[in-house]
């Protein structure tokens, strides 16, 4: 059985040409599957919870330890942002993410969660260069949304316990050695 990829290529080639190479390459990409977020999120729209999922992803991203997907970042920023913030900080981070998404169709022609990630990490050190120096009011969108990451995972169990350190039951208050000396890692809980 032939994939569609491949019976297009074919189809193409059988043509002698008569498509052109970026013809082609438009229909190929536009079989890519849309990124989508396996739960349903409660504030954010499914497209905010698949840029939301992405730029977690990119704050934290799986290596030999789980990434902010995997620990279920993306849900917890959506239930904060309902249960949490108020309507002000709510529309604040919605008008983040469309920013986020603006910036990434003005620089490379999709939205952020469509990218590379190299594009990925270029526009979110855009965020991060934008925020050098603010003095405005409120906490930009960048920070905000980084924030929320970092809370939701050195709070989660996955956090706590396989990047950081963590002891039910802590021994004595050693409050002056340095972090090799503690295991070389910071602890969960201080």
């Amino acid at each position: 059985m032939m994939d569609r990829r491949t019976a297009l290529k074919r189809t193409a080639l059988m043509m002698g040409g008569a498509l052109s190479s970026s013809a082609i390459a438009g229909v190929l990409n536009g079989c890519t599957a849309e990124k989508q977020v396996d739960w349903k999120p409660v504030f954010l729209t499914d497209d905010q919870a698949v840029a939301t999922a992405e730029l977690a992803e990119r704050i934290i991203p799986a290596t030999d330890t789980p990434g902010a997907k995997d620990v279920g970042i993306p849900e917890f920023m959506d239930m904060m942002l309902n249960d949490v913030y108020t309507e002000e900080e709510q529309q604040h981070f919605v008008d983040g993410i469309a920013k986020l998404n603006q910036d990434s169709q003005s620089e490379y022609g999709e939205d952020f969660a469509n990218l590379e990630p190299e594009q990925m990490d270029a526009v979110i050190q855009m965020q991060a260069d934008a925020v050098q120096g603010y003095e405005g009011q409120g906490k930009p969108f960048f920070l905000m949304a980084k924030e929320l990451v970092m809370l939701g995972f050195f709070t989660s169990e996955i956090g706590a316990t396989q990047v950081l350190q963590y002891s039910q039951v802590p021994g004595r208050y050693e409050g002056c050695i340095s972090v090799e000396e503690a295991g070389g890692k910071t602890w969960a809980t201080g």
